[in-house]
């Protein structure tokens, strides 16, 4: 554990200027699914009436001391004041580890504190944030951190030891080890299967290629990925990207698609060590043309973070295979990191190319990300297209590629071989 003291001789109450910088470095370095609290002591002036003036530095020690004793050598303790601390626990299993956590917390602080030989009692309350794997954060490391500070402020006008909120209100809260095991039997039940949509050229309507889309069947409901892929561990998630490329590659081979098919892979799956080496291995295996696979990568902030993605995007394409930038504009865009990174294609995702149309900021920014592709020759595709409106405008702007459900939506592999299948000239009677 990390024990970072404040410095003494500060006011009661007095919060240091660098709490928040020293908690973003704590959060950083976690290195499995984490949650942060802000614990206040609610009575501290009253002790400090009971001991006397010069009782602040005691009180805060004894304070620190007794949180500081239900964590983990892997916790971190940040003090923000002598009334007030903050906690990193990392490795949780689940929202319900913090729980405990804060359910421990409050039965400590009910126990009697003997402070120089007299007998006190601290009164906290605590807010705690559930924040997931660093490698999915909704927020930013300040964001969590003002969170937790709401939260605490929200447990002690409610008279509450604690309160406790993920920082994920779109992620379903059982994402833990259930969920995980769901997903591999789903996998062994072949209850995880893929839609193809298509992708069409601006200029000619014609058929440039598809995408794979994961559709996980369970009890007669198609379950959207984003309940659940957000929540599984990377184990869980590698094996599920092993078993649906192999998947598309055997209804490629089987359906005889001859367009490009794109299938997405996690930033996370790009760590792993054998990834060059299965994707190499498997292609071979099946048959099929690396020229006939499009890799899309989601964007985001470990995909820039990766010391070697720079190096590994240019070995995938060295191999063949061409590579996609997925999601452009949703969250972490930035134009010049992206000029960086060895692609192919880049996928304006549909909270920007689907404005297009009323908003003139998204209309200049796939202007700029349109510009900045065909001058570094890479395709663009514009995700999200619902209707006629959009897709002129888009058109105009000169994007290369459309996707949504205006020029097609997500269809079952026989379906959409029948698209893709060439013409074949009318046999003339005899």
């Amino acid at each position: 554990m990390q024990d970072l003291e404040y410095q003494t001789g500060e006011s009661s109450g007095g919060k240091q200027a660098n709490a928040p910088d020293r908690f973003s470095a704590a959060a950083n370095s976690c290195t499995g699914k984490f949650g942060v609290g802000i614990i206040a002591l609610t009575n501290f002036n009253d002790i400090k009436d009971l001991l006397g003036e010069d009782s602040q530095d005691l009180i805060a020690e004894l304070f620190r001391k007794r949180v500081s004793s239900l964590l983990r050598p892997n916790d971190d303790l940040i003090a923000i004041a002598e009334d007030s601390l903050c906690i990193v626990l990392d490795e949780l299993i689940d929202e319900n580890h913090l729980h405990l956590a804060g359910l421990k917390l409050e039965r400590i602080f009910e126990l009697d504190c003997d402070a120089a030989g007299q007998i006190i009692q601290m009164s906290v309350c605590s807010g705690l944030v559930f924040a997931g794997r660093k490698t999915r954060l909704s927020k930013s490391p300040g964001e969590l951190y003002q969170l937790a500070e709401d939260t605490c402020l929200d447990a002690l006008f409610s008279n509450s030891a604690f309160q406790l909120v993920t920082a994920s209100p779109d992620v379903p809260l059982d994402h833990d080890w259930q969920l995980n095991q769901r997903i591999q039997t789903a996998m062994e039940n072949h209850d995880i299967e893929f839609d193809y949509q298509p992708k069409i050229y601006m200029a000619t309507g014609e058929l440039s290629g598809g995408e794979a889309l994961i559709r996980w069947r369970d009890n007669g409901r198609v379950i959207p990925p984003d309940e659940y892929l957000a929540a599984l561990n990377d184990d869980v998630l590698w094996q599920l990207t092993i078993y649906g490329y192999r998947r598309v590659l055997r209804e490629i081979l089987e359906y005889e698609l001859n367009i490009p098919i794109s299938y997405n892979i996690d930033p996370s799956s790009l760590a792993q060590p054998d990834f060059l080496d299965f994707i190499k291995r498997e292609t071979k295996l099946w048959g099929v043309a690396p020229e006939k696979i499009i890799l899309e990568i989601t964007e985001s902030k470990e995909l820039f973070d990766l010391n070697l993605s720079k190096s590994l995007l240019s070995e995938i394409r060295e191999m063949g295979f061409r590579i996609s930038l997925d999601d452009f504009g949703a969250e972490h865009s930035n134009l010049l990191r992206v000029r960086e990174l060895p692609l192919d294609e880049i996928k304006i995702d549909k909270s920007l190319s689907g404005k297009v149309m009323e908003c003139e900021d998204s209309r200049q920014i796939t202007q700029s990300v349109i510009h900045m592709a065909q001058a570094m020759d890479i395709s663009i595709v514009a995700e999200g297209i619902e209707d006629a409106g959009a897709l002129q405008v888009l058109k105009d702007l000169g994007c290369d590629i459309g996707q949504g459900y205006h020029l097609g939506r997500p269809m079952a592999i026989e379906a959409f071989a029948a698209l893709s299948a060439p013409a074949k000239d009318s046999e003339t009677p005899a």
